[in-house]
């Protein structure tokens, strides 16, 4: 497949189907069954924003839960994120610079294609057999990132006018895509400039709002959390970083992890407002509606120009 080259797009690209953005803004794609070598098929969905014909190549958002992110109807819960509407929104506004967002489906292995390997390998014994005893499958995060950085990147570059540089790359996810987004960033710190992290699940276990956590669980994975971070992602400098939660429903249990990644990344030279925003929204739930809210300001954050 040759490199598109930079101007108009002419309809879908060969074997990627149109769709109408629910905003009315930009052009929708979809790819069905992405067929891969590491992991199950899935949709790929792809969103240009108005006038992308105009200005040429593009930065590229790659989002996880990628049926979550512009459809309602193919969102189980009813409410889809509306990228579409807030990338646009940022742009009109000219917060950001016009973006592609790439949606990444996920599969009925979900849990175990989000499971951080590299966090994990920091946890004790206990609670690490405690997350695996948790979730179907062994851990796949190391799966997942070949997929999306050796299959799916290079096939989105060769389609898209796109500028692929880790520069003008970014990712994003919530719940456990948020957290498999850590883990990318942490093993491809080359490919990704930045990560916009919503409600990032580092509780791990698949627990309710009326549940609690084992004694002594979120000590021991808040300490995980923060050698991971220590040990694994990238210094200050070139990369940027979105961390937040709510503080309702299952969100109330990540403020020990998430204090945890802060304090270690503050010690690798991030500065809070500059390359590092971490926000808790009260009142805020765990679920797309309440992601959905606070899109833009997360990604404001994220894709702003530097400099």
């Amino acid at each position: 497949m040759s490199k598109a080259k930079p101007g108009a797009l002419k309809g879908a690209p060969k074997g990627w189907i149109q769709l109408t953005a629910p905003s009315g803004r930009g052009q929708l794609y979809v790819l069905r069954d992405f067929a891969s070598r590491h992991l199950a098929a899935r949709d790929l969905y792809v969103w240009r924003p108005d006038g992308a014909d105009e200005d040429g190549p593009l930065p590229v958002l790659y989002m996880q839960d990628g049926q979550n992110l512009f459809e309602a109807r193919l969102v189980p819960f009813g409410v889809a994120w509306e990228a579409d509407a807030s990338l646009s929104r940022l742009i009109d506004a000219g917060q950001v610079a016009p973006t592609l967002v790439v949606g990444v489906a996920c599969t009925k292995d979900r849990f175990a294609e989000y499971a951080p390997a590299l966090l994990l390998d920091q946890l004790s014994s206990p609670a690490r057999q405690a997350v695996l005893d948790a979730w179907p499958g062994a851990p796949k995060s190391a799966a997942y990132a070949r997929m999306l950085v050796e299959e799916i990147k290079p096939l989105i570059d060769a389609t898209f006018p796109t500028r692929p540089q880790r520069e003008t790359t970014f990712i994003a996810g919530s719940s456990m895509g948020a957290v498999v987004a850590s883990e990318l960033l942490a093993r491809h710190p080359d490919i990704f400039a930045g990560a916009a992290l919503l409600s990032a699940h580092f509780s791990l276990l698949p627990v309710t709002e009326t549940e609690r956590l084992p004694e002594g669980f979120s000590k021991d994975v808040a300490k995980a959390v923060g050698l991971f971070a220590q040990r694994h992602m990238p210094r200050a400098g070139s990369h940027r970083l979105w961390l937040d939660r709510g503080t309702l429903s299952i969100d109330r249990f990540y403020p020990q992890a998430h204090a945890a990644l802060v304090s270690a990344l503050l010690a690798l030279g991030y500065v809070e407002g500059v390359d590092l925003s971490v926000r808790a929204y009260g009142g805020a739930s765990h679920d797309e509606g309440a992601w959905r809210e606070r899109l833009d300001e997360a990604l404001a954050f994220l894709l702003r120009p530097r400099g």
